[in-house]
């Protein structure tokens, strides 16, 4: 058996520099080799109304998943005033009458806040023979309503597409000098790093960490022959403080920088998309596109909407009838720091024909929310990321009910790493795991990702070489056969019910609740001549009753919860806010530390997994 560690690290805020203090001993970012695994239950506890974090001998910790959403995390939704209504439907093709209110409004001058102003549609059923586009920044969507009475955008001829797209496609440019990672080793977690230089850098600055994959590496995880070199994680950050050479990030890491396997970068970075938009407060339906001839294939493009290159943008209480594939939004690539809010993507029809699936939630970018959804299919990946992705992100008090086959939810495919699956309902399967030649040979479909206080049939949870995997408070039975993973507390939840808000109180941030949601008293009614769906692909008709949604708040704790409380400043490490850990050399001097601001945490096992 291993030995136990015990360990003082610091607790500063960012930004605040850390002196050198006699007889206490800086240990960089580097940690020492694999001692062996961590106690399950040392990676997170709820000690005192405060989380309290393990790590193992690397310095790997549950990340904060805090960070994602809407303007970076527990930021309010804004009010934009209406600036252009539409008139009433009058039963043709209304296409060509939104897109031209949604022109008008991108062409007027932004606020100072930078909203140009809202799209406000009239109660009814606006009839969608095309699609919708949003391509300015500070646009916003706005129905008078998603239940029967409210506004409904009914797509109308045989053709699968996606009713409304925000933003375009984009990719990153090197701003300025390209700068080495000089630490061996960053832990998941972490904030802080070292570079060959801060050149160009400034506090403020928008940057890059980059992490190519290379051969080593995907040797090193057991992906040889499955995964190919060529591709890098990227993870865009604001730095917070600079000290010398350390730089201080505004959100955690969320795959290690290991320079044994490849040289991480920093840079800034061009990357253009537009911001501060929304769709909020109505229905959609899709039943027409279900008759395209190609459905059993092309039901992956029916989608009511899709964020392409959008940052700090959301979906606010929509809720959706008859789509095939992310019946109220799929989260692309190259969105950042969208929330979607209040949801609900309702008998989806997909092919059940085959054993191919769509999605019905699909969280891609980084640093975003999906949190108070219902999902209701035959057979669908319920709420799923996709490849190649840097969290965080989160899937927050979400429910998936099956009307046929089971779900399974989970990473699909190609490290999408820093996922927190919080407080789901799935009448399915959540599977945290290697996915090994599925597919197009997705591998391990998550990496340093949580599943907490989830609700599911099955729960399979593995951990990839050099990473983790974690799942607390899970009810569900266990997949003896994908087990390796970190399980703690299996079949019984854990204080807090919510990891996500918990977390945001104890960054002292969070939004406040809005006004009630608008009562959903019956499904949307199609427009007059659509066709229902084929026998092969037919899900279940609309309900006439009123669907299940969540009773909670889209965006704030309930008064009782950890949210609502006063903010307080956290007493767990970030696992290296500053990039290193304090030893204590004697007890006298823990007075001297905490003048400056430095905090004691409790003692905790600290052993690595081999």
């Amino acid at each position: 058996m291993s030995t136990h560690r015990s360990r003082w690290r610091t607790v500063l805020r960012a930004g605040i520099a850390v002196p050198a203090l006699a007889g206490l001993t800086v240990v960089p970012a580097t940690f020492a080799s694999a001692a062996g695994p961590v106690a399950p239950a040392d990676w997170l506890k709820f000690s005192n109304g405060r989380l309290v974090y393990g790590h193992d001998d690397r310095g790997n910790q549950v990340p904060d998943y805090s960070y994602a959403g809407y303007a970076g995390g527990g930021v309010a939704i804004p009010k934009v005033a209406t600036k252009v209504t539409v008139p009433a439907p009058g039963g043709g093709d209304d296409t060509g009458t939104i897109q031209a209110a949604i022109d008008k409004v991108s062409a007027l001058t932004p606020d100072a806040q930078g909203f140009r102003g809202a799209v406000q549609l009239a109660a009814g059923q606006y009839h969608l023979a095309g699609s919708l586009t949003i391509a300015a920044d500070g646009v916003v969507l706005r129905g008078a309503g998603s239940d029967a009475s409210g506004t409904t955008l009914v797509a109308t001829g045989a053709t699968a597409r996606t009713l409304v797209n925000l933003g375009g496609k984009s990719g990153y440019t090197v701003q300025g000098p390209q700068l080495k990672v000089t630490d061996d080793y960053v832990p998941v977690g972490a904030t802080v790093l070292n570079l060959s230089s801060t050149e160009g850098l400034a506090v403020g600055s928008e940057v890059v960490v980059e992490r190519p994959t290379t051969q080593a590496w995907i040797d090193a995880v057991g992906m040889n022959g499955t995964w190919t070199p060529g591709w890098s994680l990227r993870s865009e950050r604001r730095i917070t403080a600079i000290a010398g050479n350390r730089v201080t990030l505004d959100a955690p890491l969320t795959t290690a920088l290991e320079k044994q396997y490849t040289q991480s970068l920093v840079y800034r970075y061009g990357y253009p998309r537009i911001s501060r938009v929304g769709i909020e407060d109505l229905g959609a339906d899709g039943q027409a596109m279900t008759k395209d001839p190609s459905y059993a294939t092309t039901f992956y493009h029916s989608t009511f909407s899709h964020f392409g290159a959008v940052q700090d943008g959301w979906v606010t209480n929509v809720f959706t009838h008859h789509f095939g594939q992310d019946g109220v939004t799929g989260l692309g690539p190259e969105s950042r720091r969208i929330s979607v809010l209040h949801t609900g993507a309702l008998d989806m029809v997909t092919n059940t024909a085959t054993s191919a699936r769509s999605d019905g939630y699909t969280l891609q970018g980084q640093q975003n929310l999906v949190q108070d959804c219902t999902l209701t299919a035959a057979k669908i990946h319920a709420f799923v990321t996709e490849a190649r992705q840097s969290g965080p992100n989160v899937f927050s008090r979400c429910t998936a009910t099956t009307t046929g086959d089971t779900y399974d939810s989970g990473g699909h495919q190609r490290w999408g790493s820093g996922t927190l699956y919080d407080n789901l309902t799935i009448q399915g399967s959540l599977d945290l795991v290697n996915n090994g030649g599925r597919g197009t040979g997705h591998g391990w479909s998550d990496a340093n990702s949580t599943a907490w206080n989830c609700t599911v049939e099955r729960i399979a949870v593995q951990s990839p070489p050099g990473a983790h995997n974690w799942a607390f408070g899970t009810k569900g039975t266990p997949d003896q056969a994908r087990h390796d993973g970190e399980l703690v507390s299996t079949g019984t939840a854990m204080t807090p019910a919510s990891l996500y808000e918990q977390q945001l109180a104890e960054r002292g941030v969070g939004a406040p609740a809005p006004s009630a949601a608008p009562t959903r008293s019956a499904a949307p009614v199609p427009a007059a001549g659509t066709p229902a769906p084929s026998a092969t692909t037919a899900g279940p008709s609309p309900t006439t009753s009123a669907p299940a949604k969540p009773s909670r708040s889209a965006t704030s704790a309930s008064a009782s919860s950890p949210a609502a409380r006063k903010p307080e400043e956290s007493l767990a490490s970030t696992g290296s806010e500053l990039g290193a850990e304090l030893s204590l050399a004697t007890g006298a001097l823990l007075v001297g530390a905490a003048a400056i601001g430095l905090t004691k945490e409790r003692r905790r096992r600290g052993r690595h997994s081999a």
